[in-house]
């Protein structure tokens, strides 16, 4: 959380109420919502999470193998901070008075810090204003509840970047629902940065894999390769209520077209031949064995060397994951693809007879 305070009352690093405070040209606020909690997933799989004013929703329920989405071009990093919609009135007046409470309350808290938040509290209630800090507003606005709501600064919970307190310069404004703030406004949430914070959500499933026959393998006999879950595109929204019915929304779409098997050394034959295995239909990659000896696997490998004396063979399992997005205002684009990769060590043995 943070408080506006006068540039000219405090020095840079105060702390009031065990909350860092940053002098700026102006003054510095940051909304004191900082959860970050998860609802419960729905029967059709969907989840959601609420991130600094942002609501994340998913259409896909997590697996026990999910792994978020990684890239060493990380295009999709969220914004360190952005102005968003903080609440109504009566929300935001709690608020306010909450961080002069706690300011107040702060144990050794020189008055001019206290004074500070007191004029802070009084450009919202009773119209007070200072050089740099805009109009003032009559008792928060509450004769206007259900018609608009206070935007201001989020910073990204997640984010280290000094470039997270940006944002703190902006006082809180009110906006009739269903608007922006006025053009102008820096740092103003965009389907851009929404769908940023919708990728950086997003967590993908696995690539963990059964094989069979289980454990050992044997050299010139066919190791069919199965998945754990199902490769199904995976299909986030990240949002923003601008009241009034009306919603800011961006929408990314993590998909893959398959898997690639590397089995870990050259003395192999992978199947499909080049080692592309499909995702199939109902998003599965992969099939148990069949129960013919001289099938084909869908998705496998066949061994022609025994590990004895050098190691277990690593066979890798590698997903690209191709992410897209779209925007409640039209704007669409895309991101660096991502990978998930998972190595299992094989054993494989020599012998002169198999029996299945």
């Amino acid at each position: 959380m943070r408080a506006v305070i006068p540039m000219s009352l405090i020095g840079r690093g105060l702390v009031l109420a065990g909350v860092a405070v940053v002098a700026t040209a102006g003054t510095a606020f940051a909304n004191s919502d900082v959860s970050k909690t998860t609802s419960g997933s729905s029967g059709n799989g969907t989840i959601g999470a609420q991130v600094r004013g942002v609501t994340v929703t998913s259409s896909n329920k997590a697996g026990s193998t999910s792994k978020p989405l990684t890239s060493s071009g990380a295009s999709w990093t969220p914004p360190p901070c952005w102005i968003g919609p903080i609440g109504g009135p009566a929300d935001f007046k709690k608020m306010v008075e909450k961080q002069v409470k706690d300011t107040d309350a702060y144990p050794g808290q020189p008055s001019y810090a206290m004074q500070a938040m007191d004029e802070y509290r009084r450009h919202y209630e009773e119209g007070y204003t200072w050089s740099g800090g805009g109009d003032g507003y009559k008792n928060f606005n509450l004769d206007q509840e259900g018609k608009g709501q206070f935007w201001g600064p989020f910073e990204n919970p997640d984010s280290t970047s000094p470039d997270r307190f940006n944002c703190n310069s902006t006082l809180p404004m009110w906006v009739p629902n269903g608007q922006l703030p006025p053009a102008g406004t820096p740092n103003v949430i965009t389907t851009d940065m929404l769908a940023k914070i919708a990728a950086a959500s997003t967590e993908v499933p696995g690539v963990e894999i059964t094989t069979n026959p289980r454990g050992t393998q044997t050299v010139n006999l066919p190791t069919w390769v199965k998945l754990q879950e199902n490769l199904a595109p995976v299909v986030v929204r990240a949002s923003v209520d601008l009241g009034g019915g009306a919603t800011l929304w961006a929408e990314t779409t993590a998909e893959t077209h398959g898997v690639h098997i590397d089995p870990g050394t050259p003395d192999a034959q992978v199947f499909p031949g080049g080692g592309d295995c499909p995702v199939g239909a109902n998003g599965t990659v992969g099939a148990d064995y069949n129960g013919d000896p001289g099938a084909t696997p869908p998705c496998g490998v066949t061994y022609q060397r025994s590990t004895q004396n050098r190691g277990p063979f690593q066979l890798n399992v590698t997903a690209v994951w191709n992410v897209t997005w779209r925007g409640s205002d039209g704007n669409t684009g895309g991101f660096d693809p991502a990978t998930v990769s998972d190595p299992t060590p094989v054993t494989v043995r020599e012998i002169q007879a198999v029996n299945r």
